[in-house]
């Protein structure tokens, strides 16, 4: 029952992209794709925040790539919302 939450997640994840190939920077995930994966790799790992590797890793399953954030910004996990926000240098 405990693994029920992020298996739902990984499949609609995974359902939602299907058929979708994309090359280059087109295949790179979007804000909601990289939180998704954040919330289901810190659920199945119970550790918070997770390697990076362990979010790309998540990613790679539904053909997508980490995001790079736009010049001048970076991508840092905000502590009380739980999630990627982009942010000044």
């Amino acid at each position: 029952m405990r693994h029920l939450l992020p298996t739902c997640l990984v499949v609609l994840g995974l359902a939602a992209s299907c058929g979708q190939k994309k090359t280059g920077t087109e295949n790179a995930a979007s804000l909601d794709d990289l939180n998704r994966a954040l919330a289901v790799v810190t659920m199945r790992s119970g550790a918070f925040p997770p390697a990076t590797n362990e979010l790309a890793a998540f990613l790679a399953l539904s053909g997508k790539t980490l995001p790079v954030p736009p010049p001048g910004k970076r991508l840092v996990i905000d502590p009380d919302k739980r999630q990627f926000v982009v942010v000044d240098q």
